[in-house]
């Protein structure tokens, strides 16, 4: 039974990834103080936009959807890698295949 190493990770797809894992962890950051706030009354009234509340509120209503997105191309990006790397070893495996083997030399 043969090993598979999976292929190596891209540097643009490790940056996509971390990207987007924070772009998820400030929002449920975020979030959380929201609940925290309208909890404990420190929020401002709806309307009123006074303060950081204003970005606090929007921030994971952009953010999510941008961090969806990224996720997305990263699993594109992944797709088309491995795409890539099983194209070459089949063709290497097709190249060995063909290679016509040698006989030991000596009596037959």
């Amino acid at each position: 039974m043969t090993q598979q190493t999976p292929p190596p990770v891209s540097r643009a797809q490790r940056t996509l990834a971390y990207i987007a894992a924070a772009l998820v962890v400030v929002s449920l950051v975020c979030i959380a103080a929201m609940l925290i706030g309208g909890a404990a009354g420190a929020m401002p009234q709806q309307g009123s936009g006074v303060g950081l509340w204003p970005a606090v509120i929007v921030f994971p209503l952009v953010a999510f959807p941008i961090a969806f997105v990224l996720i997305i191309v990263v699993i594109i990006l992944s797709a088309r890698q491995r795409r890539t790397a099983a194209k070459a070893e089949a063709e290497a495996a097709a190249l060995a295949a063909a290679k016509p083997k040698s006989r030991p030399k000596g009596r037959r």
